[in-house]
This record gives structure tokens, C-alpha cells and sequence, in this order.
């Protein structure tokens, strides 16, 4: 055979693999019109996140198509707009909380190609722990066309905070054992108090009868707590709490109980005393900054680290400081924010 004969037979076989693999996947895909195309899927409704991801790209004057999609709370949608983000061929698909990215992109070594999203590029926000639900391996690359950023505060970060504003030597924890972000959060509560030396009182929120956890227990729950005298209330990185954040921060108020948090709507909605936080518009504006390096300059999610922003914030509602009576020293009330209430 000779050399152009050769060519020859190598192009045809390089066409029948690439059509057998099909077109090769770019960063830089886009739809026709030339604008990127992101299906974003939410799990609770627009909040401040997917506010500060989407309102990124319009103060950046940036051309993408923001294709909203919220499951309501309800996983059993999650399969449909997996099978839509694919049918739709879209440029990046972005996930909203642990739920959602579990049923969108599926764990690590479990994702199924029939029913997760795995080759178009994906980045989820508002994940408490993406190792420890095997969304991802570590967090130096996901192994795999995903990538996302990380919200929570470490603990150990927070309780120092919490410790600077009010030394303690007992702290209490309610929580719901039904929610495996809960129960880790716990978990790593129990290991820095014995390191630590200091004690953790802990207790799950009581089930009805129809097996999910009883708001309604809630108050004589933190009173009994209360009882034992701790320092602190500690709200994790907990659903149910939080859409009972003012059931809970009020009757914690009520018994005297200051509550420290790692997150930002129960301090800054509610009746929390301090809040040790990544806030939820800037962890949505630093997902956006980080989907557009994909989508405008060409890095692979699998090359890009699991991180959070370089700074979090400290919150002080000043209400509930007044009605406990519980002042933040002076030198952590310059670097925190500080507001009046319920905003």
C-alpha cells in the first residue's frame, strides 16, 4: 500500500470512530445563536444562591440562557430534568443543594449514564458534605466532568468564633436524625469535643406517627435541653431546622440560650444570635465566576478543585443580643456584620 493509499484508509477509520463516539464534547459549545446555555436545577426555589449565580452573568454582561428548573422538593422530578438538561444538549448544567445533585449527577462511582447527567459539563452549590455522600472522591478533581463549590464553614472555624464571642463548656445540638448532613455534622461535633475537652448535649428531634420529625416537639424539646445549661445552641447545616428557624431560634431565645449557626437564614431571618457563614449570594456569584471559566475559558470541570470562597462571614443579630443580654466583645463585633432583626 502505499503512502496515499495509507491516508487514505486512516481517514476512513478515523470517521467511522467518530461516528461511532459521536461529536467530541468542548468547553466552548453553544447554541446556535452563539449564547451558552445553563439548566440550572434548584431544590427549594430560587433563594439567595441561585440568585447570586444567575445575577453574575447580567452584571457581567455575559450571553448565557439560564434554563430554571426547581424539584420543590420532590426527587422523584430530578430523573425528568436530568433526561431534559440531555435532551436539550446543553452547554453546563448547575445543581442546587445535596438532593439534587445526587439524583442530577449521581455518586461518583455510582453514576448511571441511563439516568444521571455525565457528559455535559456539571457544577453544583450548596452541598454540605460532598465527600462524605460520595458526590465526589476528594476535593482536589471529581474524577469525573463535574466539579462545585463548597458552603460551609469548617466547624472547627466556627466554634472558635463562637468561643470568641461566648467562652463555653457545654454545647447543644438538635437535629434531625433523619438527614445524613445532620448526622455527619454531629458526628464531627462529638470528635472536637472530645478533643476539645468540653461536652455536647445532643438530642434528635422526636418523629410523629407518620415517622418524620415533629416540629411541634420542638419547644418542650429545647426547654429540656436548656435545662442542662449549655452556652450554646448549635444549628448545622440542617433542612428541617431551617424551615423551622424561627420555631427553634425563638424558644431558644425564650429559654435564655443564645444559637450559633452555620448558616445565614436563621441569624439574618431569625432569631439566631451569630451566624459563622459563607453567604449564600456570594457562594452563588463564586459558582457563576466558576462556570464561566468553563464556559468561556475552556477548563475542564475534572482539572478544577472543589473550593469555597477565600473569606466567610461573621453575622451578629443585635436583637437577640439585646434580649439576651449577650454583647459581642469589640474586636469581633469590628469584623462582623451587624444587623437589627429580622430583615
Amino acid at each position: 500500500m502505499n503512502r496515499k493509499q495509507t491516508l487514505a484508509a486512516f481517514a476512513a477509520g478515523l470517521a467511522v470512530i467518530l461516528n461511532v463516539l459521536g461529536p467530541v464534547p468542548t468547553a466552548e459549545a453553544k447554541s446556535k445563536d452563539g449564547t451558552h446555555r445553563i439548566f440550572l436545577v434548584t431544590w427549594r426555589g430560587c433563594e439567595f444562591a441561585c440568585k447570586g449565580f444567575q445575577e453574575y452573568f447580567k452584571a457581567e454582561n455575559l450571553s448565557v440562557d439560564i434554563l430554571h428548573r426547581d424539584a420543590g422538593r420532590d426527587k422523584t422530578r430530578l430523573p425528568g430534568f436530568a433526561a431534559e438538561a440531555k435532551r436539550m444538549s446543553v452547554d453546563l448544567v448547575v445543581t442546587w443543594g445535596t438532593s439534587t445533585a445526587l439524583g442530577i449527577l449521581g455518586t461518583y462511582d455510582g453514576a448511571d449514564p441511563a439516568l444521571h447527567v455525565t457528559k455535559i459539563p456539571a457544577m453544583f452549590m450548596i452541598v454540605s458534605q460532598p465527600l462524605a455522600v460520595n458526590l465526589v472522591p476528594n476535593l482536589k478533581s471529581s474524577g469525573r466532568n463535574i466539579t462545585g463549590t463548597l458552603y460551609l464553614v469548617p466547624e472547627e472555624t466556627q466554634l472558635n468564633v463562637a468561643r470568641a464571642y461566648r467562652p463555653f463548656k457545654k454545647m447543644a445540638v438538635i437535629y434531625n436524625s433523619a438527614e445524613k448532613n445532620s448526622v455527619i455534622s454531629v458526628s464531627r461535633l462529638r470528635k472536637l469535643a472530645k478533643k476539645q475537652g468540653w461536652t455536647l448535649i445532643e438530642r434528635p428531634v422526636p418523629k410523629g406517627s407518620d415517622g418524620k420529625p415533629d416540629a411541634g416537639a420542638l419547644p418542650a424539646l429545647i426547654a429540656e435541653v436548656a435545662k442542662e445549661k449549655p452556652q450554646w445552641f448549635y444549628q448545622g447545616p440542617d433542612s428541617f431546622l431551617n424551615v423551622n428557624r424561627d420555631v427553634f431560634t425563638s424558644e431558644a431565645l425564650k429559654n435564655g440560650i443564645p444559637v450559633f449557626t452555620a448558616g445565614e437564614n436563621p441569624v439574618r431571618t431569625s432569631n439566631a444570635l451569630l451566624g459563622v457563614v459563607n453567604r449564600y449570594y456570594n457562594i452563588g456569584q463564586f459558582t457563576a465566576y466558576r462556570a464561566q471559566q468553563v464556559l468561556m475559558h475552556g477548563k475542564r470541570p475534572i482539572d478544577m478543585p472543589i473550593e469555597s470562597p477565600s473569606r466567610f462571614s461573621i453575622i451578629v443579630n443585635l436583637k437577640a443580643a439585646k434580649a439576651l443580654g449577650i454583647y459581642p466583645p469589640m474586636p469581633l463585633l469590628k469584623v462582623s456584620e451587624v444587623i437589627t432583626g429580622k430583615e
